[in-house]
């Protein structure tokens, strides 16, 4: 088996981006890919090479994707469900096209990673940052979009936003699969018309028998034959070359980055996880140290991401889908709806084993506090993704919806993820879940008096309840990612709390107790103070 270097030659780069390339590909003396046909011969099955660890070539990019009256970037903040006016703290917006040549990976043993196809595609990349580089904070996170509606969700943008905003933060959304580049075009093909992840392989060696590797499974759901969604990995690895190369121009021209994180939330919390497992260690900066430095992952349930599309997902037991020590911090949130399907593992401070997990009680998959990164009814409907957005169509719709502030201890997470990185101090720990049948498909989390959860990361929801709170609905589709509380009857809530102010008292010491550990930041402890003070509606 060949083994790879960062001496090889890399293919000249893939000019389709809108508006002309802004950079040339860097030399072969730093570029971390297999020889490649040229642009435009017939795409073959290359022989399997090894990976070592190299330095990460910078993609091209262009200038800024202009915004007119009849053409914006897809998810744009002010025009989110929530929309953000993000001039208004002081932060700018712009899109731009990023083109590169990518790997297709493999992992045939444990321990080995390898490559057996590379090619070029061209993708998005969605910016959000200070006006002024003088209010950066010098932390970049890099969001993988999640797909799983067909069409791009900003998740962890919307339930951080306001945490980053008022910390300095600079937020990078990138598109990462071929579906939600297909529904980039339904929405605006005049302007997306230049993105794709095609296959390097040609249709017919498509997990077919002459495929290298053999074939170990069909195409996913999702998938085609003419793009790769294995693609994601290199770009992911060339997006944070190009937000540390911020110096020499680009997107973060004259901003002094000090950290790459990346973060994303469910399909794109395990495209997190499989990252941090299979290619961190591979994919380094010009410093020859690894490109990101933490990686925080919610409602995910393990690092189970095939590293190509026609690769059979690892089974549960296999001991790579535990988080491994990676020498930076992870952090792992996982809601009720994840025990299932959750492998856990111990928490540790003792570097290279920098990890936590969290079990949030009360939570689900699908949680509250995240409009601003949901597209408007009108942006959506352009596209084929709404039609699985099916909350309407739950039994439990028009209960109120689950409050739990996931959303808020996120924002807490990547707080202490970047104080862990940059001063060494562990984030605080939590007791996990109570859980009947633990890492089984039938666990069950054990409840109370009340029918709320036993253990986990406690919030004044659960601790100073005046509801029960369900991880699920009932109905098709994605109904059972949503959750729902269900009031206490007058009776009960007289008996806990004999006046609202005994209610408020006991909430305000356990906000105050949450601020205190840092679970949450100030600022959101003193916003579900706020909430919990006005009375619900007749």
């Amino acid at each position: 088996m060949k083994q790879e270097g960062d001496k090889m030659d890399f293919a000249e780069i893939f000019k389709r981006a809108k508006g002309g390339l802004k950079r040339p590909a860097l030399s072969a003396a730093i570029a971390c890919a297999v020889a490649t046909p040229a642009i435009g011969s017939p795409p073959a099955a290359q022989e399997v090479v090894r990976v070592a660890p190299a330095v990460a070539p910078l993609p091209a990019v262009t200038d800024a994707i202009p915004v007119t009256e009849s053409s914006w970037p897809w998810a744009a903040a002010d025009r989110a469900l929530a929309p953000i006016d993000l001039a208004a703290h002081g932060y700018v917006e712009e899109e731009f096209f990023v083109t590169g040549t990518a790997r297709v990976f493999d992992m045939p043993d444990s321990g080995t990673l390898t490559t057996f196809a590379q090619g070029p595609y061209t993708t998005r990349i969605l910016v959000r940052r200070p006006a002024r580089p003088a209010d950066f904070s010098g932390s970049v996170v890099v969001e993988p979009l999640n797909p799983s509606i067909r069409y791009d969700l900003p998740i962890m943008w919307g339930e951080s936003h306001a945490s980053y905003m008022r910390n300095g933060d600079i937020w990078i959304g990138v598109t990462v699969k071929p579906i939600a580049v297909a529904t980039l075009k339904e929405f605006d093909s005049q302007r997306y018309g230049a993105l794709e992840f095609p296959n390097p392989l040609p249709p017919a060696l498509t997990c077919s028998q002459d495929r290298l590797p053999l074939p170990r499974g069909g195409l996913p759901p999702e998938s085609s034959p003419a793009t790769e969604n294995g693609l994601i990995w290199d770009i992911l690895s060339q997006v944070a070359a190009l937000a540390r190369d911020g110096k020499q121009g680009g997107p973060l021209s004259g901003f002094d980055v000090s950290r790459v994180y990346m973060a994303g939330d469910s399909q794109s919390g395990a495209f997190v996880l499989t990252y941090a497992n299979f290619i961190h260690q591979y994919a380094l900066d010009q410093n020859r140290t690894p490109l990101y430095d933490g990686y925080l992952a919610a409602v995910a349930s393990d690092p189970g991401t095939p590293l190509n599309q026609c690769a059979t997902p690892l089974p549960t037991d296999d001991p790579r889908m535990e988080v491994a020590d990676l020498g930076v911090p992870v952090i792992v949130m996982v809601s009720e709806s994840e025990i299932g399907s959750l492998r856990r593992r111990p928490d540790s401070d003792l570097a290279p084993d920098l990890f936590r997990g969290y079990e949030v009680a009360g939570a689900s998959h699908i949680h509250e506090g995240g409009e601003a990164g949901s597209p408007s009814p009108i942006d959506a409907a352009k596209t084929s993704g709404a039609a699985f957005d099916n909350a309407n169509a739950c039994e439990e719709q028009d209960m109120p919806g689950n409050d739990v502030p996931f959303a808020m201890l996120l924002s807490g997470a990547f707080r202490n993820l970047d104080r862990w990185s940059r001063e060494g101090v562990p984030p605080p720990r939590a007791e996990p879940l109570q859980v009947e049948k633990p890492g089984t498909r039938d666990a069950k989390v054990l409840t109370d008096e009340f029918g709320n959860a036993l253990g986990g990361l406690r919030t004044p929801q659960l601790d100073v309840p005046v509801a029960r709170y369900y991880h699920r609905m009932t109905g098709p589709g994605i109904c059972e990612l949503w959750g729902y509380r269900e009031p206490f009857s007058a009776d009960v809530l007289e008996a806990l709390y004999p006046t609202q102010e005994a209610y408020l008292s006991r909430f305000r010491e356990s906000v105050e107790s949450l601020v205190a550990e840092r679970w949450i930041e100030p600022e959101d402890g003193h916003e579900l103070i706020r909430q919990a003070a006005v009375p619900p509606p007749p």
